[in-house]
């Protein structure tokens, strides 16, 4: 619902056309409130290997910092889990419903 203290949800318009979609909500795989989860991120097929992907993950990620010490995602693509893993996150089951995580002060 992206409706909860440091949640959001960014879309990347071009003019009226929703190219890209990515969202930042609590982790409710977890009782943690400090673990934060990237949801529904999506770059259209035309668009990506353009910098929009990155470009919308450090904006979520500059608004995960405010409110969460760990950010977690699940991707089970080998083109998402090279984009994340190229993003800082580290590829690891650590946490329950997570494939990749990032700590995000050990990235300060």
């Amino acid at each position: 619902v992206f409706n909860k203290t440091g949640e959001c949800l960014y879309g990347i318009f071009q003019r009226e056309k929703l190219i890209g979609i990515g969202g930042l909500n609590e982790d409710p795989y977890t009782e943690n409130n400090k673990i934060g989860r990237v949801r529904r991120f999506y770059i259209a097929k035309e668009y990506r290997r353009k910098g929009l992907g990155r470009l919308l993950l450090v904006r979520i990620l500059s608004d995960a910092k405010k409110y969460f010490n760990i950010v977690v995602l699940n991707t089970d693509t080998e083109q998402g889990d090279k984009f994340y893993t190229s993003g800082g996150f580290v590829k690891g089951k650590k946490y329950v419903g997570a494939s990749h995580y990032l700590n995000l002060y050990k990235r300060m």
